[in-house]
């Protein structure tokens, strides 16, 4: 018997994937391998800029591809893109990796960029 109510664990993202050059997780992850390098060798080519961090709340970004604040918020440890109603868009991704930076004890990414 096929149940009508199930639920998809993601949700699909309210950003076009041509509008967005991070429509998922993978390439958020990839964006923040860059936002590293470039944090490390004070270079601004990131398409990600880092406005806002609260351990366990939210993060506030800005998408240099799409020219808008972006706000991923977590919920019972799960990250959420609110911006684009998904979770699993490059957004998140990008969230993803910058928790575990954060957890790993680089607290400081915030002064530097």
């Amino acid at each position: 018997m096929e149940r009508k109510d199930k639920k998809t664990l993601a949700w699909k993202s309210q950003i076009p994937e041509e509008d967005s050059a991070l429509s998922t997780l993978d390439s958020g992850t990839m964006e923040f391998m860059k936002w590293l390098i470039a944090k490390d060798t004070n270079s601004g080519d990131t398409l990600i800029i880092v406005k806002d961090y609260l351990d366990d709340k939210y993060v506030i970004l800005f998408d240099k591809s799409i020219s808008k604040d972006v706000i991923v918020s977590y919920r019972d440890g799960m990250p959420l893109c609110i911006t684009c109603d998904a979770d699993d868009c490059g957004h998140v991704g990008f969230a993803i990796s910058l928790k575990q930076n954060y957890d790993r004890g680089d607290r400081n990414f915030l002064q530097n960029h």
